[in-house]
């Protein structure tokens, strides 16, 4: 896998279902969530710096368990995998119902957790199946992928802001009148969540073209592709929504 396939596979698990959810939920606290976003976004870059660190010095196999196993050993490795595991059940279901609702409200299907459920079993193994041959067939899927998700949006990004009032946008930046600290504070726990994702590159260490350097360009990279592209989804969306919440 190239550090291009790396950076644009790793971007990908950070925006993932967040690109969808994040905006309906900070429309529920309105504009004032920007400080959310500006807190972890400063967060999210010194976990990537660390990161890209420990891929730099790090030789051992298994990308975050082996980075934990320089210091703390096996068990640390075994804790940190097994973490790992636990936040990428969680993490694909949450992206693959997110995926399935908008399919069946796409197709005017009914939404029952039945087809939830079956839907997202569907969907988690073809996503499977697509990448048990290799990482390069892994990372030639996800270009194909990202760009699917990142051309529209750029689209709406600059189609949308020949429609954006700064007057609505100031209307809407604390609708609720939540204290700031309690507004920043309701945030964070999701904006996190939408960075969460950038461990990717370590994940694929072992899969990537010269990891010593290309596993830090990676983290970083897709680390700022992630911060720009959510704020001005954000931006756009949470003034429509909240608006409508108002009325």
């Amino acid at each position: 896998m190239s550090v291009t396939q790396l950076t644009l596979l790793t971007s990908l698990s950070m925006m993932g279902a967040g690109i969808i959810m994040l905006p309906a939920k900070f429309a529920e606290i309105g504009a004032i969530s920007m400080l959310s976003w500006i807190v972890t976004a400063l967060a999210s870059g010194a976990v990537a710096y660390v990161f890209a660190q420990c891929g730099m010095l790090s030789k051992r196999m298994g990308g975050l368990g082996g980075f934990a196993e320089y210091a703390f050993g096996e068990p640390g490795a075994f804790l940190v995998n097994y973490s790992y595991a636990i936040s990428l059940v969680f993490g694909n279901i949450a992206i693959s119902l997110a995926a399935v609702s908008y399919g069946l409200s796409w197709f005017h299907l009914p939404f029952s957790s039945v087809f939830a459920c079956i839907g997202c079993v569907l969907l988690l193994w073809i996503a499977s199946l697509l990448t048990f041959r290799s990482p390069y067939i892994t990372g030639r899927i996800t270009g194909i992928f990202v760009w699917a998700l990142l051309l529209p949006l750029i689209t709406l990004v600059i189609v949308g802001g020949f429609w954006f009032d700064p007057a609505l946008y100031a209307a809407n930046w604390n609708p609720h009148q939540i204290p700031t600290v309690d507004a920043v504070s309701s945030g964070i726990s999701m904006t996190f969540w939408a960075f969460l994702g950038l461990e990717s590159a370590c994940a694929n260490a072992e899969s990537v073209e010269n990891p010593e350097k290309n596993v830090p360009k990676a983290v970083i990279c897709a680390t700022l592709l992630t911060a720009f592209i959510y704020p001005e989804n954000r931006g756009i969306y949470t003034q429509s929504d909240s608006s409508k919440k108002s009325s």
